[in-house]
């Protein structure tokens, strides 16, 4: 670059490759006719070196035409890298394309040792101290070069002890359980609870000061944390230091601004209460209720703000909500996305939300739950941003996750108490996107032959009233299934309406028709011989049927809030060969224990009784208790009264059952499909025209169960341990069964 000052009458480049001429010009600050010293030639080659291109840059004069030589940086012909396991490629790759370091683009070792002392400091961050990262940079043709990152991951350090340092108000031990890292349990082999990660342990630090918080304890602070290593770098040892400070109580508390809502009503939505102890968590829950409760005005924007005044003489923190609910907002538009099998009338018809109306945070909310209950969608979410430029208008924007709604099933399985099962079926609870129920069904068991077909218009007209038609034929043989000595064959027919009374209760009318055929066998007992001298073995029946209903669950598959009630009865009306009616209640409530795990307590009575010409429900309409959709670890079907001849169980009008259960997802698997559970059942049949209703002859059973919503139907499995078994009592311990639900 030794040259007097020239004027530049052009500029010549030389030692391109893979670069065009046009794009150094672009880069270089000389242009032809420029005047070009020491300075510009400076200028010039600081320039050309800033934009990574290039390794070498010389400028030389050849009479007065500038001439560029340079070296081109090689490019990037593959990327390759070997040994991670704990962290995978992919990832890694869109990180290194994110610096400039990928296929096509221009090397530079600098980048390269950056990545290396990141990738370091990853594995760092996951407790793998003795990580080695190597990198091999290959020549290749065309002034390219291949890259290789080998990683040798080592072993992962391990969590030793989590010790904390200033805290009076609880122990190690307490504050440890809020910790999801710490020593690994030597009852649980393979837990991950000793694998160090920097996310996890913030996340801890974070649940640790909330609980703080929640107990009065506004001034705490972590004020340090030491992560220390064992020398041989195997054993980690974390240490908390955190100042707790004073307790405090709950002072005054007030609200004020723009209210719209009644002072005295927003104080009450608060449910908190002066002297109590302050909690961080009811503050943010009072929050959220004001600006819910001005959601239902409309006012979908509102902002509520938590102002705390802590009083350090007296031990009390004063509370004022400044409330600012902002424009009530009307609906402009509802934006439905994801229904690509669903009508997009089928979702609309489920929202009371209307688009034009004045926002309703409960309406947003009523039509969630009301999505959910359809079992159409594996997720439903609702965002209502604000219109830009238009601070009183809200759009509803639907995101729906369509869910398996229908099956064809044709195959081979196995009921516990039913035997071999062979189905052939089709089912869709979503016909054509419709929203209509549809099925049809050939099944066979050892002991059952069934076809079927049923259809529901959920919708039949505008006002929500549902309209429903099914039809099945039945041979059963109760020898085989060891309950009695006949078979029965029957056909059934039936239609009905339902009709909504509100958002939760329908009741629903049917009418049916059944034709019945009884086969008494070779060695059937006196009951029921005598039955068909009495009657015949032909009967013809009327019925009319009703049905009270309520669902207040929030979804169809694993609810964790709410239940449902059932109050229906039957009646085979005069004319009928046989009169008699039964009528059942049921009570199944939901209650939410944690994010994932729910508590469900179920009760029922069922009762029939003959009338007319009948003094009692005839003996195949009697009630059975046991079984997996019973009382799990008894035989199907067992329990209750018996034969005076045979000894097999005959069932009875009354049918009483319990249960309680604690549903809970499976470790290591995140799905929405799949609970264990941890249950006690109750359950008996009697015969009230020969036997008092004996509550201490209730069995009971206690165990554990898995629930698969797959994809040929609802797979259950259940093992229990019977509590109160009698000798004469048929157990059944492990009981399962998949179907699809009908």
């Amino acid at each position: 670059m030794a040259f007097e000052s020239f004027t530049a009458t052009d500029i010549r480049v030389e030692g391109l490759r893979r670069l065009s001429p046009g794009t150094v010009f672009n880069y270089l600050p000389i242009s032809v006719n420029d005047q070009v010293d020491r300075q510009t030639a400076a200028e010039a080659m600081r320039a050309l070196y800033d934009t990574g291109f290039f390794q070498d840059i010389e400028l030389a004069r050849d009479g007065d035409v500038l001439v560029v030589n340079v070296v081109e940086r090689p490019s990037i012909a593959r990327i390759e890298i070997f040994g991670n396991t704990a962290i995978q490629t992919d990832p890694l790759m869109e990180a290194l394309r994110e610096i400039g370091l990928a296929e096509g683009e221009t090397f530079n070792r600098s980048l390269l040792d950056n990545v290396e002392n990141e990738l370091r400091a990853q594995y760092f961050g996951q407790g793998r101290y003795d990580v080695e990262v190597s990198s091999t940079v290959s020549p290749l043709p065309r002034n390219r070069v291949g890259i290789r990152i080998d990683v040798d991951e080592g072993e992962s350090a391990r969590i030793r002890e989590v010790h904390f340092v200033g805290n009076q108000a609880f122990t190690d031990r307490e504050l440890r359980r809020l910790f999801e890292l710490g020593p690994r349990p030597w009852y649980l082999p393979f837990s991950r609870r000793d694998r160090y990660a920097r996310e996890r342990l913030s996340a801890d630090l974070e649940r640790l000061r909330s609980y703080y918080l929640n107990r009065g304890y506004v001034n705490f602070a972590v004020t340090s944390t030491q992560v220390s290593l064992s020398p041989d770098r195997q054993s980690i040892y974390v240490t908390v230091n955190l100042s707790e400070g004073d307790r405090f109580r709950l002072g005054d508390v007030e609200v004020v601004g723009d209210l719209i809502v009644e002072e005295d009503e927003l104080l009450e939505l608060l449910e908190l209460e002066s002297g109590a102890i302050f909690s961080q968590a009811d503050i943010t829950r009072g929050s959220d209720r004001i600006r819910t409760r001005l959601g239902v005005e409309g006012y979908a924007f509102a902002n509520v703000n938590a102002v705390p005044d802590i009083d350090r003489d007296t031990g009390l923190v004063n509370m004022t909500y400044y409330v600012d609910p902002g424009a009530r907002a009307y609906v402009r538009r509802i934006n439905i996305s994801g229904n690509y099998r669903t009508d997009d009338e089928v979702i609309r018809r489920e929202f009371r939300q209307l688009e034009g109306g004045w926002f309703s945070g409960d309406k947003i909310r009523l039509s969630r739950t009301r999505l959910n209950r359809l079992g159409f969608f594996e997720s439903v979410n609702i965002e209502t941003p604000q219109v830009p430029g238009q601070p009183d208008q809200v759009d509803v924007n639907v995101d729906v996750v369509e869910g398996l709604s229908g099956s064809l099933q044709a195959g081979v399985g196995y009921g516990s108490g039913a035997g071999v099962l062979l189905n052939l079926s089709v089912a869709q609870d979503n016909v054509l996107g419709t929203g209509d129920r549809m099925g049809v069904a050939a099944n066979r068991s050892d002991d059952t032959r069934l076809y079927q077909i049923n259809y529901t218009d959920r919708y039949y007209n505008v006002d929500g009233v549902t309209r429903h038609f099914s039809a099945f034929l039945r041979d059963t043989n109760l020898t085989r299934r060891r309950l009695s000595d006949y078979n029965l064959r029957s056909g059934n027919v039936q239609v009905g309406l339902g009709v909504p009374l509100n958002e939760e209760d329908q009741i629903r009318f049917d009418v049916g028709y059944e034709d019945i055929r009884l086969s008494p066998g070779s060695q059937a007992p006196s009951r029921i011989t005598d039955f068909v001298d009495e009657f015949g073995d032909t009967y013809q029946n009327f019925k009319l049927l009703a049905r009270w209903s309520r669902n207040t669950t929030d979804r169809f598959t694993f609810p964790s809030a709410g239940g449902t009630q059932e109050f229906g009865g039957e009646v085979a009306v005069p004319g009928s060969d046989l009169t008699y009616y039964k009528a059942n209640y049921s009570n199944r409530r939901y209650f939410g224990v944690t994010e994932n795990t729910t508590l469900s307590l179920f009760g029922r009575a069922s009762y029939g009784e003959g009338y007319g010409d009948f003094s009692e429900l005839p003996f195949f309409e009697n009630y059975f208790n046991g079984g997996i959709q019973s009382v799990r670890g008894y035989r199907v079907s067992s329990l209750g009264p018996r034969d005076d001849e045979d000894g097999r169980p005959i069932g009875g009008n009354f049918r009483v059952n319990s249960s309680i259960e604690y549903f809970f997802p499976p470790p290591f698997i995140e799905s929405n499909a799949v609970r264990f559970s941890l249950f006690v059942d109750a359950g008996q049949v009697y015969n009230t025209k020969q036997e008092d209703i004996d509550l201490d002859r209730l069995r009971y059973s206690a165990g554990t169960a898995f629930t698969w919503i797959s994809p040929l139907g609802p797979l259950t499995m259940s093992y229990a341990w019977p509590l109160n078994d009698e000798p004469e009592d048929n157990l059944d311990r492990f009981q399962f069964s998949i179907g699809t639900f009908f």
